[in-house]
């Protein structure tokens, strides 16, 4: 652990956020200690903040104390294979909870199943680097956090000899991740969900078409996030969560933001290499497609540690929550409104509260906000934390034809294929003069610094967008799928909407549209109760803890 310090100072240059009793210093070769971002629950390890899921006050699991790294160590890392460097990383935060020979082997065969021999490909289009995070399993960046988290939840199921159920809710690339991440699992069983008529359907089939006895597939009807409720609720229930083995691994869940800081580390490292004059030490721009936030959380705790990155840059669709939070401190809720880059289809991004305690330290003030966004449906950040925001994020809202025309340019002038949510991040950063193309009137910023967009899933998983994009003749014969791909087409769907597995919305509904039937103690939330007892027809049964 030479070169690991606790000293909470942010490379970039930004001011150390303000401190609270509960940030204190970790020694080392101890266990690392988690809290809850609103700080009413006692503090756990590593094995009970990612078995959790939520905190036990509803808040979302962040270390007690974040490691920094030194520039030494940084170098040292810059020349780590990846599943080498995720390990080091993810290790810090383990402590002594896993051996290190036994991480090693998890992240080991996590990443073996990836195509690209580097795991993640940093490319150069243009004065942009390109950094490919869909190499994995299910060709999409949630592959990362998916196969280590589900890796280590079943290393702990089997050592503790009990049942771990997994709730999830999907966008469409979260659901097809976890459910390929418990195949090989021995003591992993998961209940997916997704919004009916939101996903692609090659990212439908990726969940539908598996035949397991440990896989629950639903479509439900409504808004991207209308489930986050319900999956709150009972994973959040201390007895009911204990009695089932519950846990969430949609971005909430600690073990996700920590695996996935490490593609940050990655790709950082990549840049300073491709970058003429560059060394190990110099910030950079990471711009990214953004939903849930969860990309962007790893993100900041990757800074917090001690990566050099100057701004991340937030690009989102008409769903414009973070936009409008970053821009003007309005983190609103809106009606969801579908859009080509459905995946982050999300109008209330559940990582703003990580996001919230890195800038501000304040655990009480985190409370009390999302207290007021839970019961109004609108926070408003003051002047002196939006500022704070500022400082260290920027973000680019993106219409549909904005992307499309993205999608195109890149096609035919650097014969690069992005996938809707990518093109996005590209048009964004045109739009903050970091892009290829900085709209009139907006100075390019590139030639200071390198600039990194994120690229999170293969363009494979969006037909729809790709035929609007580039039109129905490029994607009948010059589009090849990946063989794990094509290969769904001719299984057959075995749950989901295909199978009659349907969450109904009736007609009452919320001041912003979604149905009552989500609100607590609904009828959502007792049938998603019902899977996981085997009360209702469809569900698991009883499971051994």
């Amino acid at each position: 652990l030479t070169g690991v310090g606790f000293e909470r100072k942010v490379s970039s240059g930004l001011p150390p956020p303000p401190t609270t009793p509960r940030i204190r210093a970790w020694a080392l070769g101890s266990a690392m200690r988690f809290v809850s971002t609103r700080g009413s629950a006692s503090a756990v390890g590593w094995e009970e903040a990612i078995c959790a899921g939520y905190a036990t006050d509803g808040g979302l699991y962040v270390p007690e104390a974040i490691p920094t790294i030194s520039l030494d160590l940084l170098k040292e890392w810059s020349a780590l294979p990846f599943a080498q460097l995720v390990a080091r990383i993810v290790q810090l935060f383990v402590g002594d909870e896993i051996p290190p020979e036994d991480l090693q082997k998890i992240c080991t065969d996590s990443f073996s199943q990836w195509s690209a021999e580097e795991v993640v490909p940093v490319k150069k289009v243009g004065a942009v680097l390109v950094a490919e995070l869909f190499h994995g399993p299910t060709l999409a960046f949630k592959d990362f956090g998916q196969q280590v988290l589900c890796r280590i939840l079943d290393y702990f199921a089997v050592k503790r000899n009990r049942d771990i159920t997994l709730v999830v809710s999907t966008t469409g690339d979260t659901g097809p991740a976890a459910i390929r991440a418990t195949a090989g699992s021995q003591r992993l069983r998961i209940v997916c969900t997704y919004p009916k008529g939101q996903v692609s359907r090659l990212q439908e089939r990726q969940m539908t078409t598996v035949n397991s006895p440990s896989v629950r597939v639903f479509a439900f009807e409504g808004g991207g996030d209308d489930m986050d409720g319900p999956i709150k609720q009972i994973t959040t229930d201390a007895a009911f969560a204990t009695r089932h083995g519950l846990t969430s691994v949609n971005s909430i869940n600690l073990g996700r933001v920590t695996v996935q800081a490490a593609h940050f580390f990655w790709s950082y490292f990549q840049a300073i290499k491709q970058t003429a004059g560059a060394q190990v030490g110099d910030p950079i721009v990471i711009v990214i497609p953004t939903g849930a936030m969860g990309n962007i959380a790893a993100g900041e705790l990757s800074r917090v540690m001690g990566l050099p990155v100057s701004k991340y840059c937030a690009c989102v669709n008409a769903n414009d929550i973070t936009h409008r939070a970053f821009s003007r401190g309005e983190f609103w809720k809106a009606p969801i409104v579908r859009t080509l880059s459905e995946a982050i289809n999300i109008q209330v991004p559940y990582n703003f509260e990580r996001l919230l305690y890195f800038v501000t330290r304040d655990d009480v003030a985190v409370k009390a906000a999302m207290e007021t966004m839970a019961a109004t449906g609108k926070l408003t950040l003051s002047p002196t934390v939006h500022a704070a925001f500022q400082a260290r994020y920027e973000s680019a809202m993106v219409s549909d034809s904005e992307m499309l025309a993205t999608m195109r340019s890149l096609h035919a002038e650097y014969n690069y294929l992005a996938d809707p949510h990518g093109a996005v991040a590209f048009a964004g950063a045109d739009q903050l003069g970091f892009g290829l193309k900085p709209p009139a009137g907006v100075s390019s910023r590139t030639p200071r610094k390198a600039v990194v967009v994120l690229a999170t899933a293969h363009p494979c998983k969006f037909e729809e967008a790709v035929r609007v994009g580039l039109g129905d003749r490029f994607w009948d014969h010059d589009m090849t799928l990946p063989p794990s791909a094509a290969a769904l087409e001719t299984l057959p769907e075995v749950g989901g909407f295909a199978a009659g597995n349907l969450f109904v919305a009736g007609p009452a509904i919320d001041a912003v549209g979604v149905t009552l039937d989500a609100a607590p103690g609904g009828k959502w939330e007792r049938r998603l109760r019902g899977l996981i007892d085997g009360s209702v027809a469809g569900g698991f049964g009883k499971s051994k803890l």
